[in-house]
């Protein structure tokens, strides 16, 4: 397992950060990552953000882009929009670590519910996703 460290992107992450960014945003263009990540930086923390994590040399190894978000009737929900990993041997493991310190801050944010960010070009088997996800409620009289 790799050895990383998280914490929230700075302003000096965001070129090195890019590479992974490619890996998940395919078309996002440098100049278009820089302004999103400002903007992300410079807003509340209580709305969200942007987690990093570095191995022990010091190289990016996973992104994590989440949101904080009101919910109807409730309380708020962790939004996770993309998780990106990488690791020659075991990007999980990556992975794994950036889950964890979104689910601690979603605890501290009060969260109760966790939603998946999930592209509309997504493919025919999106609509059992949603049914098996736990935000359905289906009734049926007979």
């Amino acid at each position: 397992m790799p050895t990383v460290s998280v914490r929230h992107l700075a302003a000096e992450d965001i070129d090195d950060a890019y590479v992974l960014v490619r890996l998940g945003y395919a078309d996002l263009s440098q100049d278009d990552w820089r302004t999103m990540a400002r903007q992300r930086i410079a807003a509340d923390d209580s709305t969200g953000g942007i987690l990093i994590a570095h191995d022990r040399t010091g190289r990016a190894r996973g992104l994590l882009l989440f949101a904080i978000t009101p919910k109807f009737a409730r309380r708020p929900s962790l939004q996770i929009d993309r998780l990106i990993s990488f690791d020659l041997m075991n990007p999980a493991a990556v992975a794994d670590v950036l889950i964890a310190e979104v689910l601690r801050i979603a605890e501290i944010r009060d969260c109760d519910s966790l939603s998946l960010v999930k592209p509309l070009d997504a493919p025919p088997h999106t609509a059992a996703l949603v049914l098996a996800s736990g935000a359905t409620v289906l009734h049926q009289v007979f």
